[in-house]
């Protein structure tokens, strides 16, 4: 019991460390689509879709993603959103780091051409 007591703790620690880092991968795929949803706006900008990203998550609190980190590429066509940031470290030695990214085409304005 002695040697499968800490074995079995270890185990269950490391189930719900995979369920920390599949969490924390979440947050920040939503916290790029939010982002990128601003950044793709007609009047979006890159400081306003950051701006986004990092106001959800601050509501999410800190402890979901710590380290992070959001880079916003916002071109004539497509904006994109990567948010990165590290897993909350349940294990002793595990350091997990997740990178989620989201793109789209930007609103703009397209003159209608034809005779009509």
């Amino acid at each position: 019991m002695v040697v499968i007591a800490p074995a079995l703790l270890f185990g269950l620690m490391l189930i719900v460390q995979a369920g920390l880092y599949f969490h924390a991968r979440n947050v920040a795929e939503q916290a790029a689509q939010e982002g990128a949803a601003e950044a793709r706006a007609f009047d979006g900008d890159e400081a306003s879709a950051k701006q986004r990203a990092m106001t959800f998550l601050g509501a999410l609190g800190d402890r979901a993603l710590t380290d992070r980190n959001v880079e916003v590429d916002r071109g004539a066509e497509t904006a994109t959103v990567t948010v990165s940031g590290d897993v909350i470290s349940l294990v002793p030695g595990v350091s997990w780091s997740v990178s989620e990214s989201a793109s789209g085409p930007v609103e703009r304005y397209v003159p209608p051409t034809g005779g009509q």
